[in-house]
């Protein structure tokens, strides 16, 4: 299980930085984010909607950086499972309310959410409370890993972070030419 708890961390982790770095790219990438996230989240009852962007922002840097260390892994995938449950919830509203909302998930982007983009993110949910699940039940911390199962599991976690991050193009090929 060790191994599949490696391949979890750098999937999530990688996604989160990515994220986080397409979001912070430039001024008009931060900015066209901002924007997405007003669309996203319209009536925040307990939260200042200037603050939400800022706050998923360091939200994805903390838990690449919680993921990147040993002793806070847990606590990583605790708050990777938040925001995403808190991306489904938006995107599902919007996409119930049939709003045209770019999400700019990844920098600037073109594609409005849909039901594939609440697919993206369960699937990256189900990822992450595996992650909890693993990091909080794993007994014995001092197992030693075999090297050619780190690779494995690396190889594993980073095709599959590059499969979220390509998301929106692999989905872009099946959609009907207009």
């Amino acid at each position: 299980m060790e191994y599949v708890l490696v391949c979890c961390r750098l999937l999530v982790g990688v996604v989160f930085v990515v994220s986080a770095a397409g979001k912070m790219r430039t001024r008009g990438a931060y900015a066209s984010f901002r924007a997405a996230a007003g669309e996203l989240a319209p009536r925040l009852p307990l939260v200042p909607r200037a603050l939400v962007p800022p706050a998923v922002v360091a939200g994805e840097l903390a838990t690449a950086l919680l993921l990147a260390v040993p002793s806070t892994v847990g606590a990583g995938f605790v708050i990777a499972v938040v925001l995403l449950t808190a991306f489904t919830i938006a995107i599902a509203t919007a996409v119930r309310l049939r709003r045209h909302v770019i999400c700019n998930c990844f920098g600037p982007s073109s594609t409005p959410v849909g039901p594939e983009r609440l697919v993206h993110n369960g699937a990256l949910l189900v990822v992450s409370l595996t992650g909890v699940v693993l990091s909080f039940g794993t007994a014995s911390a001092s197992v030693a890993l075999e090297p050619a199962g780190v690779a494995a599991a690396a190889v594993t976690g980073l095709a599959g972070a590059a499969l979220v991050l390509l998301a929106d193009d692999i989905t872009e090929l099946f959609r009907p030419l207009v």
